[in-house]
């Protein structure tokens, strides 16, 4: 099979959609042909000069990438400025771009669950779960065959599906309902049509108060038992995160609950405490909000591209089981543009 940039769009569509972006953000297909062959993919987090050159090195005809390279609209496209090059190499070479970035942040098995794998955290589950993309449909059809029905719906993640008779109306009308994303609702709109499904019968759309399963933002997890103590925790976290210096602020004798959030994930600070959390690991903490007048509770700041940087394994991983014949690669770069320095007397202390 002829694997190209739109399959693994698709693909990546249906594990994070785009539907589920934040407003502010740019995902999808930035830079390349949806029809373009593709053999070699390189992840990474974010598209650097030195990502789209070992791209190259490595005849990579496609990078799917964290970070959107293209955020903000471009008055123009030259080899002069930093980005200007980058797109430009990007182009010259016929290397198309992916970006996942909110979408995937609120996905199941996404960026905060990676990172909470990371950490050995378990009985995962999303912590907050405001995400508004739930529907429910009602569908009455003719159609007596209501095994491929429900096929079809639970074809495109519908959930709590069932089938009844419609009471009082002649050829023995059914009615379906089911639970269903927001972003499946066109596309099997259009498989009902294509079926005959709607040719003697309607489908409504309702909206519902409960969230869906599969979008949040932050997870929440476990550790065995009672949990770790603090330093113990904090080690854990700055050796599976691969950083020199974490910031935190609080304490607690025990670390057993905890929520987790990749980026910039302080604002659910409040939720984790609700839940119960003994600490939030996030980043991109701002100076008022370490004040989190809570007890028992660490506010981590691990770094963002350190909270981040699992999630370019897991694409790597993911899209090697979904697609066997291509050849997925992560990055060997670091992207990481801040550094820390320990003074000299500092380093002499630790050892």
């Amino acid at each position: 099979m002829n694997i190209q940039v739109q399959h693994i769009s698709t693909f990546l569509n249906q594990w994070a959609p785009p539907e589920t972006k934040l407003d502010y953000d740019n995902v999808g297909l930035l830079i390349g042909h949806p029809k373009q062959s593709v053999n070699c993919v390189l992840t990474c987090l974010d598209v650097t000069l030195d990502v789209v050159e070992e791209a190259i090195e490595k005849d990579c005809e496609l990078i799917v990438a964290h970070h959107p390279l293209i955020f903000k609209g471009l008055k123009r496209i030259n080899p002069t400025g930093e980005k200007g090059k980058i797109i430009y190499k990007l182009i010259q070479n016929g290397i198309a771009v992916i970006a996942a970035h909110t979408n995937l942040d609120a996905a199941l098995d996404g960026v905060s669950f990676t990172l909470a794998k990371k950490l050995g955290l378990q009985n995962l589950k999303f912590l907050d779960k405001s995400y508004p993309i739930s529907r429910k449909i009602v569908l009455t059809t003719s159609r007596s065959d209501s095994e491929t029905v429900l096929k079809l719906l639970n074809y495109y993640s519908a959930e709590e599906a069932h089938v009844h008779l419609v009471e009082g109306r002649k050829g023995e009308q059914k009615t379906y309902e089911a639970i269903i994303d927001q972003h499946n609702l066109s596309e099997l709109e259009k498989e009902l049509k294509k079926n005959g499904l709607l040719d003697h019968g309607n489908v409504q759309v309702l909206e519902v108060a409960s969230p869906s399963d599969n979008a949040g933002m932050g997870v929440v997890g476990l550790y065995r038992e009672q949990g770790l103590p603090q330093d113990k925790f904090l080690n854990l976290v700055a050796r599976e995160l691969n950083t020199d210096a974490i910031r935190f602020s609080g304490s607690t004798e025990y670390v057993k609950k905890v929520a987790v959030c990749g980026g910039a994930g302080v604002s659910l600070a409040g939720k984790a405490i609700a839940e119960g959390a003994q600490a939030l690991v996030t980043a991109d903490v701002k100076y008022h909000d370490y004040f989190t007048d809570a007890e028992n509770f660490l506010l981590v700041d691990a770094g963002h591209y350190e909270s981040e940087v699992p999630i370019v394994e897991t694409l790597q991983k993911e899209l090697t089981e979904a697609f066997e014949e291509l050849q997925i690669l992560s990055t060997e770069i670091i992207t990481n543009p801040m550094n820390v320095f320990i003074p000299h007397h500092k380093q002499n202390t630790q050892e």
